[in-house]
């Protein structure tokens, strides 16, 4: 079994990286990129939790908690309405298990920088991501993972995961740093301190030694400072998320040191919450059957065609209707106006068509209702 694989594979089939990338606003290719170099980081990240008893056990208990009959589908979740659950599911699993804060920020830096991405738009891409990776993980025991278990499958596959971080992609010590401080619990000391009897002293000969390497060891000090001033080092990422009804607006700013010169670079993503999507696509969908079947009717005969297709909208309504109560309150007034504003370019259909000859008696006990109900989810 290679771990990194299996992942690779669930996130290959299907569509599930063209709806990954419609979620997070990037193209198929984008988002693969991206995947190939974001997946490998965490679980290169999730490793180094697992090599001590406090991080395996967090990991135990995050994928114990996990419910992985959710993660069968993942292009119909990540398409449908349980997308939002997913990714609000993957930012709790970050927070708790990275500690949030500068080293989820940092990352995120790290793989936005090789993957060409903008920061705010590859911190969506892990939130959805973690759930995923912690379930195919998960799913390789038998029951429920305890820390025994899962330091033993991290370090089986210790291999397969730092042979899978792609060329450039350097983690150095983060992911040793960016475990939470719960997962950095102390542990007892392996080995055996040895001290030196009082008043032993110093050999003669070996102080002009340690002279002479203080002094070789301040020059390669200097010589590192000198080569990291000349590389590009951030001095400073700040994240301000400011949500207005369903659309979040997720505003980056890194500032970055190039040699004497001060880059400031800020990155804004805007997204827009899937249940707000789902229930409009529903919505959009309703009103071009509607317009089509209605404007199809231009006497009593067509009308006695169209009524079993407006019949056969009752359910789609009845979704539609489902969708909107799963709205969360400050999504509704930008919803209702929607509503308003299509059921106000429907009405001025249905009057043509209801004042034929005899169309009226034949689809009004069907179309009104229906109106009644999209008035209703206007207001």
């Amino acid at each position: 079994m290679n771990i990194v694989d299996l992942i690779s594979s669930q996130l290959s089939s299907g569509d599930v990286l063209g709806k990954l990338g419609g979620l997070i606003g990037a193209n198929e290719s984008q988002t693969r990129t991206a995947t190939n170099a974001a997946v490998p980081a965490l679980l290169n990240v999730f490793a180094k939790m697992a090599s001590s008893n406090s991080g395996a056990d967090q990991l135990a208990k995050a994928m114990g908690g996990l419910d992985l009959s959710t993660l069968g589908n993942l292009a119909g979740m990540l398409g449908g309405s349980q997308a939002s659950g997913l990714g609000s599911l993957g930012g709790n699993l970050l927070g708790s298990l990275l500690g949030g804060g500068s080293n989820l920020t940092s990352l995120v830096g790290v793989i936005a920088q090789f993957a060409g991405m903008q920061p705010g738009i590859m911190k969506t891409l892990l939130t959805y991501l973690a759930p995923i990776v912690l379930g195919t993980i998960a799913k390789q025991f038998s029951g429920k993972p305890d820390a025994a278990s899962v330091s033993r499958l991290f370090s089986e596959q210790s291999a397969n995961i730092r042979g899978s971080l792609p060329k450039g992609l350097s983690l150095g010590d983060f992911a040793s740093a960016a475990v939470s401080a719960a997962s950095r619990g102390s542990e007892p000391s392996r080995g055996h301190s040895h001290q030196e009897p009082a008043g032993s002293g110093l050999p003669g000969w070996l102080l002009p030694l340690l002279l002479l390497g203080a002094v070789g060891l301040g020059w390669y000090l200097w010589q590192e400072s000198q080569k990291k001033a000349q590389q590009p080092q951030a001095v400073a990422v700040r994240e301000d998320i400011k949500k207005s009804g369903p659309v979040t607006v997720d505003r980056t700013e890194v500032i970055e040191r190039e040699g004497k010169k001060i880059v400031d670079t800020v990155a804004e993503t805007i997204s827009i919450d899937p249940k707000f999507l789902e229930a409009g696509k529903v919505a959009g969908t309703l009103f071009t059957d509607l317009s089509k079947i209605l404007g199809g009717v231009t006497n009593e005969e067509s009308a006695k065609a169209a009524l079993p297709q407006l019949e056969k909208l009752a359910p789609m309504l009845t979704t539609l209707e489902e969708e909107t109560g799963k709205l969360p309150a400050d999504e509704k007034p930008v919803f209702a106006k929607v509503i308003a504003d299509n059921v106000g370019l429907l009405a001025k259909i249905i009057d043509k068509v209801m004042a034929l000859p005899g169309v009226k008696d034949l689809l009004g006990p069907v179309v009104v209702p229906m109106v009644e109900t999209l008035t209703k989810l206007s207001k």
